[in-house]
């Protein structure tokens, strides 16, 4: 069953509206026809009841069904190694005993029990705490049982795998590293945040979020986050234009520095170099510039699709690899000044279906970082691809 744009585009309204969600269409439509199945309603009595205060239990329901869960333990290890090599030895060098933690939107907690674990073993001699939290009460029943599926192991270095406890099918975070994580349910657009924190981990949350309510999410991440710790988002997220924050990168991974509040800021290791700046590039030809006095209209920076010259380019080559198109995506929304990031597909041999959900998440990103993320596509063969991923509504 399809939905009418205006059910489809209710649901999502009522989803911005309780959670700050804004979600593409085909993923409310997706699992909106779901829930309507199993309520036995029509579409208009559906968006009627979630929109009624006897509907709190369904839009719950909702949102369960649409969140986005997906993790594992040792998930992003670009940034687990920036962890171990620069976070640590700065953790280390301030002399205190005690590091806390937040891990925002923590799905079924394979996160923070790998923060668990890589702290641990590093900063044996401190007290750690992580407070983990997320909205879906069933992510954190998961997460509160510490117990996975055998498969997880074979994403554990070797180095870890004393931490984790065999059962037969399922492996248990070690109780004595279960231990240091707080799981709390907490919606991220309200209620209490955690304070003096040294290490905020909120990987692919923001992209989910509204204009206004990313802002104030980022408000409570920094909030968070004492002078001179640590903030980590996902590869296709920037907080390049937070004023309280300072970019840096280390090999692959983008990383954040909350700012000093005096002029004397604390030394930083030398391993923590500034973002470098963007690459100047040769302005347009003159013939493409529009004759003086006349109006261009301007449209919201989004995915689009063009044939035409464009600025920052990453050409695809042969079979790219989902997770560095990320990391090359992830650099330029990092980079200050930064404002169109196109990807051209066209060079690609194989264009495989991991990728179609890292180009939309890149468009969300990029829309809510103010940049325009261009997809350029002549071949037929990728053009094809773009349509059979959705990704083909703006080509030229």
């Amino acid at each position: 069953m399809a939905l009418a744009p205006d059910i489809v585009a209710a649901i999502a309204e009522r989803l911005a509206a309780h959670a700050g969600l804004e979600l593409p269409a085909w993923v409310v439509e997706a699992r909106a026809t779901a829930r309507i199945a199993v309520c036995g309603c029509t579409p208009s009595e559906y968006v009627a009841l979630i929109d009624r205060g006897r509907g709190a239990g369904e839009l719950g329901e909702l949102l369960e069904a649409v969140r986005v869960g997906e993790s594992r333990l040792f998930r992003h290890r670009p940034q687990i190694d920036v962890l171990l090599e620069v976070v640590v030895p700065a953790l280390r060098a301030r002399g205190r005993r005690a590091v806390r933690v937040w891990s925002a939107g923590c799905a079924a907690g394979e996160e923070p029990y790998t923060l668990a674990m890589v702290l641990s073993r590093a900063l044996p001699e401190h007290a750690i705490t992580i407070i983990a939290t997320d909205v879906s009460a069933d992510a954190l029943a998961v997460a509160a049982t510490a117990s996975y599926p055998r498969a997880v192991l074979q994403h554990v270095p070797e180095a870890y795998r004393d931490l984790l406890i065999a059962d037969g099918e399922v492996v248990h975070i070690a109780p004595r590293v279960a231990a240091m994580v707080q799981l709390e349910r907490a919606n991220l657009l309200d209620g209490a945040a955690p304070r003096g924190c040294d290490v905020v981990w909120c990987r692919n949350v923001l992209i989910y979020f509204t204009a206004d309510a990313r802002r104030r999410v980022i408000d409570r991440l920094v909030g968070a986050t004492v002078p001179g710790g640590f903030v980590f988002v996902g590869y296709s997220e920037s907080l390049r234009d937070v004023a309280e924050l300072e970019g840096m990168r280390a090999n692959d991974a983008v990383y954040y520095v909350r700012r000093e509040p005096d002029a004397h800021r604390r030394s930083r290791p030398p391993t923590l170099p500034s973002l470098p700046p963007p690459e100047r590039r040769p302005a347009p030809a003159p013939a493409l510039l529009p004759a003086p006095g006349t109006t261009v209209a301007r449209t919201p920076p989004a995915v689009r699709f063009t044939a035409a010259p464009l600025d920052d380019v990453i050409a695809l080559r042969g079979n790219p690899a989902a997770a560095h198109v990320t990391r090359q995506l992830s650099a330029r929304f990092a980079t200050p000044g930064v404002r169109t990031v196109a990807i051209d597909l066209d060079g690609a041999e194989l264009l495989g279906d991991d990728l179609a959900p890292v180009l939309r998440r890149a468009g969300a990103a990029a829309r809510t970082a103010g940049i325009s993320l261009v997809l350029r596509a002549t071949r037929t063969g990728a053009r094809r691809w773009l349509a059979r991923h959705g990704l083909d509504g703006d080509i030229a």
